[in-house]
């Protein structure tokens, strides 16, 4: 999650069109955050607490806060009553290494892999942004199940792959 209050979003965009070094950029307090380049992109996993996701026509009308506006993609099914209330929400930011600009046409696949479960699911991947930061936090991704565990996170843009390990708290 990107912290919409303080636009760490934005921040991001301007940190990496300043020639800062990816690295040494850190997210949010209790939002995991882990970078990582392929031939042509910086990518910036984020995952943080579940998101509440609107549709532009809901965020027009309602005038949110905080959350997600959806520009494509469908919010991931949330667990029914009773069962597990482990939703985080993962986002996979892409930047290109050449202008350090947003990508906002990527084609990325993201999966996550239970290191500890042994499960590895497709992430249905949604493109949205931060309703507080607007476009410039322009990402991939959605609200996922992960509970406590160490996971391995794969994401594919545009053919070039990365994997992230990250264990969750």
């Amino acid at each position: 999650m990107v912290n919409r209050v303080t636009g760490w979003g934005v921040w991001l965009v301007l940190w990496g069109m300043l020639g800062a070094p990816m690295q040494a950029w850190a997210g949010p307090p209790g939002v995991i955050t882990q970078q990582s380049q392929t031939a042509h992109y910086i990518l910036v996993l984020q995952i943080g607490p579940e998101e509440k996701m609107y549709s532009k026509a809901e965020a027009a009308k309602l005038h949110p806060a905080s959350g997600e506006v959806m520009v494509s993609g469908a919010m991931a099914a949330m667990p029914m009553a009773g069962m597990s209330m482990d939703t985080r929400h993962l986002e996979l930011h892409v930047l290109s290494r050449a202008t350090r600009r947003v990508v906002t046409d990527a084609r990325c696949r993201i999966t996550v892999a239970g290191m500890s479960a042994g499960k590895n699911d497709a992430v249905p991947v949604g493109t949205m942004y931060g309703v507080a930061a607007g476009p410039a936090d322009w990402h991939y991704g959605n609200n996922v199940q992960m509970p406590a565990g160490s996971y391995t996170i794969t994401a594919v843009v545009n053919g070039e792959g990365a994997t992230f390990h990250v264990t969750v708290h």
